[in-house]
């Protein structure tokens, strides 16, 4: 072979040899690129996620007074059904008391004028 035809050759594998790496460079700067917008997407990613966990303990702290309130009203109002029941009980003790007093007066009432009744029906 000719020194010329080797300097072709030789020229021509340079010119491959920079055309590979042209494309090297660009495949190396394509996954650089590909690497920051992953990176962008996985930090937009974690950044709505945190958003997400901050909302939902901001709505399970909201959720856990809420509860705690209506514990707290349903306490008083079981504190204050116990006393209302305190005193129908109460009541109702009084009522059975009056009844039985009222019946022992109508009986006493009543007595004398059965032995009248009866006298009278023995008249006849």
């Amino acid at each position: 072979e000719s020194l010329s035809s080797l300097r072709k050759r030789l020229a021509h594998k340079h010119e491959l040899t920079e055309a590979t790496r042209r494309d090297a460079s660009k495949v190396k700067s394509q996954i650089s690129g590909l690497r920051a917008m992953q990176k962008s997407a996985d930090e937009a990613a974690k950044a709505d996620f945190m958003r997400d966990i901050a909302s939902i303990r901001r709505q399970t702290d909201e959720a856990r007074i809420q509860l705690e309130e209506r514990r707290r009203k349903a306490d008083e109002k079981e504190a204050s059904l116990a006393e209302v029941r305190a005193q129908l009980d109460e009541l109702q003790a009084r009522k059975r008391e009056k009844m039985r007093e009222a019946r022992e007066q109508r009986e006493a009432r009543l007595v004398p004028l059965r032995g009248e009744n009866e006298r009278l029906y023995n008249k006849l």
